[in-house]
């Protein structure tokens, strides 16, 4: 049988067993004297040099080192048996060591072979008359040599295990988890007195920090990018030290903050202060060709909001601005730049910030002066940032319109003083300059290729469902389809869009229980509110069913039709009627549970919600900061008044009707009560009610309550995160609530 050809592994390993006077060599040396020797060639080289945690590649071309050469057939021992005959059937079962780690012994589902560690298998491994094998007080093992150096050590912590294999003054130690794979390695060596520690993730060629102990007791740490190996943090301690003496942080590869005694530095910024300030060998005004590294490579995501203020600061003039000034720039570096940093600015910079930032940058682009960058900042625009961006344009539209009115206005007076001309260039101007959307700006830019116009819409509204659930995506492409030329319609879809994972505060244990919604086609009072902000809406439903003469007018505006499956919702007090199908209670995934029947009224008032927003045109769309509602888009967000009024209408009896707590009837067959608390320091107000459930009941800011009764000393409410527990506050706690209330009485002529 032929001998088997010995990969380069095997042979590093066999040339360092036959040339002992090579042991305290690194790896490179050794590897250097095996290539001048031509033991190996240069692709055996570039094999020996492969990234140490490649487990992936390793594993899969099966590249395992056995250890000794009981690949080859033949059979090593030790001392004692090496001359001892063995059996004629005789097979040496090879062992499996990790190619990288060669003391490492692996299965062959590419974990570590763990009983190989075992206090048994570890005296057998190391002969006794050589070494001492003993367990410490934690369960771990110590393998020393007679001198009492270190060999190999194992012990267990809560994430797993640690192995670590010493040779000499130099350490590997290899971080096992509990599913006894490689987690990640460190290798320690003394150079000169100094320890140096570098630590090592599984998958990463660079080491992601390493650590210096030097012999007077000091400390550096450097932290570094495992992709590139490029230096990105950096610290010094003193001995006994409880602060850093100094700190640098690094972006390319060079120091971009210093903080020493207290005091912080920018070196960018005053690098990028000298490239935009230069001047050339004539003395004349120039920048510096290092502005593209400065600018590209050095400001980044982690530190693009310390340069800005920074610069500012230091300065006193914005950065961008400098750049835009910078005429002795190529257009298409200029443009680069300033690209790099707004993109990496509505990155890293809070939503809103971000969004009415584009807003004006796109505003300029459109009517101003503008950078003729409509479509990078378009594509500057994402899903965190959107509703932010759509509502203040059509804010700086609302605000141009006024402008270019008062103006019309005065130049109306003044064609009237000077020759008595009578018209009104208002109404003119409010027709030359509607309020538009950004959607609406951009389709009627004629300037560009209708092809392009189109693609910059598409790009916002696919920023609109980025991170959406499938089925509110559908939903929206669906709306979008009916009417694809209608820009104010989709600008509405796309705010319906960002309301869709809007809700109240929830309650973990409320998630885990799912009422049998599909079987109820009634108005029960078994509702628990879903993912959606329409606290208010099912408020409102509770107080109806909580009064039977309510409830029965209630039930003859919802009907089920049996043959198709459908729910018939007659908005009576609006003269609107929605046939809500099964396929619409499917899609609207975030509803109650419960009851089928408060579904097809939620579902109905949404659509009606979204019907309406289509109509208002010149509506201007604002967004709650506390919850983030879009106002007026979905049910997200309302009065019970809306619900009440759309299913039964309005007339003199029941609008605005004061209902003081101190006295009111809250049974009242007639009326219907809401309560909801404003925005609050406190999210929950603890120490007020009790419930059926809980001894001591917290009341949530920010949401609505149904009133559903009372006597002379308690009011009882229920809060539609869980409809079946009922609440009893006493109107003397009522009263420091604070709490506003809705009250609809129905017209009794009706």
């Amino acid at each position: 049988m032929p001998i088997p050809e010995m990969s380069p592994q095997q042979k590093y390993e066999q040339f360092c067993h036959t040339h002992p006077q090579y042991k305290n060599m690194s790896m490179k040396q050794v590897y250097s004297i095996m290539l001048k020797e031509k033991i190996i060639n240069e692709a055996e080289l570039a094999e020996l040099k492969k990234p140490l945690f490649d487990f992936k590649q390793d594993f899969d071309n099966k590249s395992w080192s056995l250890k000794g050469y009981e690949n080859m057939g033949l059979y090593i021992g030790s001392d004692q048996n090496k001359n001892k005959q063995k059996p004629a059937n005789y097979v040496e079962v090879p062992k499996k060591y990790h190619p990288k780690f060669t003391e490492l012994e692996m299965k062959d589902n590419k974990t570590v072979n763990m009983s190989a560690y075992s206090f048994e298998n570890l005296q057998n491994k190391y002969n006794k008359d050589k070494y001492n094998v003993v367990k410490n007080s934690n369960n771990g093992i110590i393998v020393t040599d007679k001198k009492g150096q270190p060999v190999f050590k194992i012990f267990s912590n809560y994430f797993g295990s640690m192995i670590v294999f010493h040779d000499g003054k130099n350490e590997s130690r290899i971080e096992i988890n509990r599913k006894n794979e490689i987690d990640g390695y460190q290798l320690v060596t003394m150079k000169d007195g100094t320890k140096i520690t570098k630590l090592y993730n599984k998958d990463s060629y660079f080491p992601r920090s390493v650590r210096e102990d030097y012999p007077n007791g000091d400390s550096k740490n450097t932290n570094y990018d495992e992709k590139t190996g490029q230096i990105k943090f950096q610290n010094y301690w003193k001995k006994g030290g409880c602060m850093a003496e100094w700190i640098v942080e690094y972006s390319n590869g060079k120091p971009y903050k210093k903080e020493f005694n207290g005091k912080t530095e920018y070196p960018l910024v005053n690098d990028l202060d000298a490239d935009i300030t230069a001047k050339n060998a004539l003395g004349l005004p120039t920048t510096r060709s290092s502005i593209s590294e400065n600018v590209l490579k050095r400001i980044n995501y982690d530190n693009i909001d310390e340069i800005l203020e920074n610069y500012k600061k230091q300065t006193d003039r914005d950065l961008m601005q400098d750049i835009e000034d910078e005429i002795g720039l190529p257009p298409s570096l200029r443009n680069k730049l300033i690209n790099h940093i707004e993109a990496l600015y509505c990155k890293k910079a809070p939503a809103k910030e971000s969004g009415e930032y584009l807003a004006q940058k796109l505003f300029d682009d459109i009517y101003g002066p503008g950078s003729g960058k409509l479509s990078q900042h378009v594509q500057m625009i994402d899903s965190n940032n959107i509703k932010y961006v759509l509502a203040q344009y059509k804010r700086l539209s609302h605000e141009k319109q006024g402008d270019m009115r008062v103006d019309a206005i005065n130049l109306s007076n003044i064609l009237y003083q000077v020759s008595s001309i009578d018209c009104d260039l208002g109404e003119i101007s409010d027709k030359l300059y509607p309020i538009e959307g950004l959607l609406t700006a951009i389709s009627n830019e004629t300037g560009l290729k209708e092809s392009v116009r189109k693609n910059l819409i598409k790009q916002i509204v696919n920023a609109s469902l980025n991170e959406k659930s499938p089925e509110v995506q559908s939903r929206i492409r669906r709306d979008i389809a009916s009417h694809p030329d209608d820009n104010h319609k989709i600008e509405v879809d796309i705010y319906r869009a960002e309301n869709s994972r809007s809700g109240d505060f929830r309650t973990p244990e409320s998630e885990k229980e799912k009422l049998d919604t599909q079987n109820n086609k009634t108005f029960s009072g078994q509702i628990k509110q879903g993912r959606t902000g329409d606290c208010w809406l099912l408020a409102g439903l509770n107080s109806i069913i909580a009064k039977p003469e309510m409830r029965k007018r209630l039930e003859k505006l919802v009907t089920f039709d049996s043959k198709s499956g459908d729910y018939i919702v007659n908005l009576k007090g609006i003269k609107k009627t929605y046939r809500i199908t099964q396929t619409d209670l499917k899609e609207y995934t975030a509803l109650s549970t419960g009851s089928e029947k408060v579904n097809a009224v939620e579902i109905a008032m949404d659509k009606l919600i979204r019907d309406e927003s289509y109509e208002g045109r010149e509506n201007l769309f604002f967004i709650d900061d506390n919850f983030e509602f879009i106002n007026n888009v979905t049910i997200d967000g309302n009065f019970s008044s809306f619900l009440w009024e759309c299913l039964f209408g309005i007339n003199s009896q029941n609008r605005r009707i004061h209902v003081d707590p101190k006295d009111e009837d809250f049974n009242n067959p007639n009326r219907v009560y809401e309560m909801h608390l404003k925005a609050a320091d406190k999210i929950s107000i603890n120490g007020l009610a009790k419930s059926e459930k809980e001894d001591n009941y917290s009341i949530i800011s920010r949401h609505a309550y149904s009133i559903i009764g009372s006597d002379k000393n308690n009011i009882y409410l229920l809060n539609p995160w869980d409809s079946t527990d009922k609440i009893t506050i006493t109107r003397e706690n009522f009263e420091k609530l604070g709490a506003g209330i809705e009250c609809y009485e129905y017209p009794m002529m009706a």
